[in-house]
């Protein structure tokens, strides 16, 4: 009841000022024992516990070169096949599309000509 009715401002300055000193200075007293008693301390010695022991088994390979060699060279095999395709769809489209520019210009140039007697035609009835 006697600390709950004290106030700060009753104690004088000077003992305030003398009771932060003394906590902190517990304080970094019990950091800097901590830190010793810490040092001293050796860490406890690791031991492998094998039980079951460990059992090791060849694995199969992964990697087979031979295997990838001949796959390599199939895909290259392929891939030229496939290129001589591609070369010789381009040639025949370029032939077809002379061929048929070609025949859509002699289409044209009949449509013109055909054109041209029909408007004569015209000019001569009126």
């Amino acid at each position: 009841m006697l600390l709950s009715q004290a106030q700060i401002d009753a104690a004088p300055a000077g003992t305030v000022k003398w009771f932060f000193v003394l906590v902190f200075a517990l304080i970094v007293v019990a950091g800097v024992i901590t830190g010793i008693i810490a040092s001293f301390r050796r860490p406890a010695k690791v031991k492998m516990d094998d039980e079951p022991p460990i059992s090791v088994l060849k694995a199969s390979p992964r990697y087979n070169h031979a295997l990838t060699e001949s796959r390599h060279a199939e895909t290259f095999r392929r891939l030229d096949g496939h290129d001589a395709e591609i070369e010789q769809l381009w040639m025949t489209m370029r032939r077809e599309d002379a061929s048929i520019r070609e025949e859509n210009a002699r289409k044209f140039e009949a449509i013109m000509l055909s054109l041209g007697r029909i408007e004569g035609e015209l000019k001569h009835r009126k």
